[in-house]
């Protein structure tokens, strides 16, 4: 028995879990280890004659524990066992016995098998995507020109002559040797530093990264670096810039926040469990493309808004899969099947949304698209491309836009997050942290990943990894290697610098030098001295083309609607409804009324060339408007006036206009007891609502009579706005003591904040800057403008219920979200152009203006800005 247990013992930490407690849950394993121990236990087994089929097994793996690996994977074969293993590893690769490369790209256009052999024969192959890798003939350049300020010079022999051959790899080595002696020391003057992390298996760290670099954290499986960079870092700096509700690790302190403005964590979670999640709806690209088709002629006709296009909400959808284009059969004690949707056919939508179309292409048919074609479709509607390309630009160009979430694999959904973040109007000074995202990828896509990532950092950002794949650390700007083994006996930040350093920190540790030793710099040692030296050029967002095509607005602008061409015409006869379809209420009853309001003197033209709104305005368009009359329902014709306050009275008003309730109107579907006559208060204003299906119903003395008064009504409030224009503007009239005041704050809504938190604001600027000119005439904001400045440095949104909302606008990038993320209730920074950025802070409570730090954060902003 005891050498039973012995035996399986040896089995786990032959595969190298020699880090693990036999107690260790099972919940808290990795998916790389959990897929060991299982190998472990059929190595344990002693079968022969036996298949085993392995996806990705190198996934969490350093590069020493793949040795580990392959070991295991060898005594299987050597039992006499057969094993198919699905792998982008170059070592794994390297030590089949056969291979099978599929290609010649990915999606619809692979499937094949281009090459077949041993890798000796692969690396020969004609047509072979992976072969050119293996062989040397294709490989990553490293960068010459690393960050922050590095300038790696190139050994005399890693880029040949033209005609001669490669040198050798000990000469490579020596050059290697020379270069990474002759290596300048680095130096970073933006360091975010975390110190004395404890977290798990963590002895105390202290870990410095260089801001705008792309960094690595890298070292054995287990040894700790999710724990540090996602447990203590991620979760600290979200707490701190965003407020999230995590708790992070134990740690003493983490510096250099105030250079960030936010920090992202890009995993491989799904991007969700429901079959409408997709590419397109989460890096919202999928609303771009519903506006687009809402800006259609077609679409205006119908009344078709972009909401008609979304599959997850009834309208435009197809009811029998409720816009899944599958329904889920459940079956009695087996899994559930899904099937095609006999309705619909898979389309997702009815027939009427799929009769819309984009150069003959329905909104399903762009579902349907990988993003590759999708982008050839919107090449002339930039803010649709930008997204597209950038899904193409990490490798997913494959990948169909509305391809369900659950069929994507991790590291197809963590490169959608990607893209999704780098579609995104770029700020700069922020911190994307990754975990393993070369899972899965070939060469070729690490090739583009990579250039995504450089491109972010070239952008003023800071990408920081966790990662093993060597082809990725080698490009690395900074690399930081824990270790020195996994578990108990890791913990530490072993060493740190460019790939250089840590080769030649891996020379001199171990054995009897007494320090730690670097797997990482072991494993890279050959990969820096096999692989070619370039010049990587920076990715310079100036000297990019300018975006050439249309707003999607623009789409369909120069058709000319219907509504335009007749408005009388449209509205009286031929409209149709907010739903497409035609409407039924007497157009009679509208020609009858526009015609007796004519008839009347001091009305603009009646302005017809709205789909759906007729309007009657006063002589001048600052009057206001008398009538606005909706058009789009499809049983009721809305009539709605706008006259003096106190006009008319509710009762009183519909004894002379006494029209039926919907439940009365047998001969409709509507239903409802309250009356078709309604009137409301606005402000300054009194509105009558009257709805109306036919003529026969208004035209009686009682109806004209009211249109009378009403017309009357409006023309006294006109005369007593053009004797005082500040009538309806309270806040002109009233300046600095409307904002004091508990009025337009939106109605129904409680106010979340003590008034008095704006006197003490106001005085705190006042004192700040006492020449500055406070500006009292908005509405809801009070603009504080500083001498001799165009432009308002300071603003007070004093209307927002839920907080008294501070604008400062001062120099770009001066101020990170770091730098005030501790201000008031919230804060946020957002850049405005090339030179000014926003920062705005949130207070709710006096206790908040009390913060000796807030005082000096205005007092540093006021500088600033007076400064320019």
């Amino acid at each position: 028995m005891a050498r039973e247990i012995e035996n399986r013992v040896q089995f786990l930490n032959d595969v190298g879990l020699d880090y693990l407690t036999l107690a260790r849950g099972s919940a808290t394993l990795s998916n790389g280890e959990a897929q060991r121990i299982r190998l472990a236990s059929q190595l344990g087994s002693g079968l022969c004659g036996v298949l085993y089929v392995l996806d990705e097994p190198t996934i969490g793996l350093h590069p020493r524990d793949n040795r580990r690996l392959l070991g295991a994977l060898h005594k299987l074969r050597d039992l006499g066992n057969t094993l198919i293993v699905v792998e982008h590893d170059r070592e794994v690769i390297s030590e089949c016995d056969q291979i099978f490369d599929f290609g010649p790209r990915a999606g619809y256009e692979g499937g094949q098998v281009v090459a077949s052999g041993t890798p000796l024969q692969l690396g020969k192959a004609v047509g072979s995507v992976t072969g050119p890798y293996l062989s040397g003939k294709k490989a990553i350049p490293i960068p010459t020109n690393r960050r922050p300020g590095l300038v790696v010079p190139p050994p005399p022999s890693a880029v040949p002559a033209k005609g001669k051959k490669v040198a050798k790899k000990s000469s490579r080595k020596q050059a290697g040797e020379a270069m990474a002696e002759s290596l300048p020391p680095a130096v970073a003057t933006q360091v975010l530093s975390v110190l004395g992390a404890r977290h798990n298996n963590l002895k105390d760290v202290n870990l410095e990264i260089p801001l705008q670099t792309l960094s690595v954290v890298t070292g054995p499986s287990g040894c700790g670096k999710s724990s540090l960079v996602n447990d203590v870092l991620y979760n600290a700096l979200a707490r701190r810039l965003h407020q999230a509700g995590v708790n992070p690790g134990a740690h003493k302190k983490i510096n250099g926040i105030e250079y960030i403005n936010k920090v992202i964590r890009v995993d491989q979670q799904p991007l969700g469990n429901s079959p409408s999640s997709n590419p397109a709806t989460y890096t919202g690209v999928f609303d771009l493309v519903r506006n687009l088709f809402a800006e259609l002629p077609d679409s205006k006709v119908r009344g078709y808004t972009a909401r008609r296009f979304s599959f997850n909400v009834p309208g435009g959808r197809c009811e029998t899969c409720q816009g899944n284009g599958q329904i889920c059969i459940e079956m009695h004690f087996l899994p559930d099947v899904w099937v095609e949707c006999q309705t619909c056919k898979g389309q997702r939508y009815n027939e009427e949304t799929l009769a819309v179309r984009y150069r003959g292409h329905s909104i399903n048919d762009v579902l349907e698209m990988p993003c590759k074609v999708a982008v050839e479709l919107f090449d002339n509607i930039p803010k649709i491309k930008r997204i597209l390309q950038t899904l193409c630009d990490v490798g997913l160009d494959y990948v169909k836009l509305g391809q369900s979430a659950p069929t994507l694999s991790g590291g197809e959904a963590q490169r959608v997050k990607l893209a999704a973040e780098l579609a995104r109007p770029d700020t700069g000074r922020t911190l994307y942290l990754l975990d393993e995202p070369t899972t899965g990828l070939h060469f070729d896509d690490l090739a583009k990943l990579l250039n995504v990532m450089q491109r972010l950092v070239d952008l003023g950002n800071t990408v920081l990894l966790i990662e093993h794949n060597l082809d990725i650390i080698k490009a690395a700007d900074w690399v930081v290697d824990m270790g020195p083994e996994a578990g108990h006996a890791g913990g530490q930040v072993v060493t740190a610098g460019t790939p250089e350093m840590i080769v030649e920190y891996a020379r001199s540790a171990g054995g009897t030098s007494g320090l730690p030793r670097s797997h990482t710099g072991e494993a890279l040692a050959e990969v820096l001295a096999r692989d070619p030296y370039e010049a990587r050029i920076p990715f310079d967002p100036q000297a990019q083309p300018a975006e050439e095509g249309i707003e999607i607005e623009d789409v369909g602008r120069a058709v000319q609607m219907p509504w335009e061409e007749n408005g009388r015409r449209w509205h009286t006869q031929d409209r149709v409804g907010h739903d497409g379809n035609p409407v039924n209420w007497d157009g009679r009853a509208l020609a009858a009324v526009i015609d007796r309001i004519e008839q009347h003197e001091g009305f603009a033209p009646t302005n017809w060339s709205s789909r759906s709104v007729v309007e009657v305005t006063g002589a001048k368009s600052s009057l206001g408007w008398f009538l606005h009359a909706l058009t789009g329902e499809r049983w009721l014709l809305k009539l709605k006036f706008r006259v003096r306050r106190g006009t008319f009275k509710q009762s009183e008003l519909q004894e002379r206009i006494p029209l039926k309730t919907p439940n009365q109107m047998e001969e409709l579907p509507i239903y409802g007891n309250q009356s078709r006559v309604r009137l409301s208060s606005q402000g300054t204003w009194q509105e009558i609502e009257v709805r109306v299906h036919t003529l026969e119903e208004i035209d009686t003395p009682e109806f004209w009579q009211f249109l009378e008064d009403a017309i009357e009504g409006f023309s006294e409030r006109v005369k007593r706005v053009e004797s005082d224009p500040n009538e309806l503007l309270p806040w002109v009239k009233l300046g600095q003591k409307w904002h004091f005041l508990r009025k337009g704050f939106p109605p129904g809504e409680e106010i979340g904040w003590d008034l008095n938190v704006l006197e003490r604001l106001h005085k705190l600027l006042a004192e700040l800057a006492p020449e500055g000119k406070f500006e009292w005439t908005n509405k809801q904001i009070v603009h504080l403008t500083l001498p001799g400045s165009g432009r308002h440095w300071a603003s007070l949104l004093t209307k927002k219920p839920e907080a008294l909302q501070l604008q400062l606008l001062g120099p770009k990038d001066r101020f990170p979200l770091g730098r005030v993320s501790g201000l008031g209730t919230r804060s946020a920074v957002k850049t405005v152009d090339a030179t000014n950025d926003l920062v705005t802070l949130s207070f709710n409570r006096l206790e908040q203006l009390t913060q000796k730090e807030l005082q000096a954060f205005l007092e540093e902003h006021y500088r600033a800005a007076s400064a320019r």
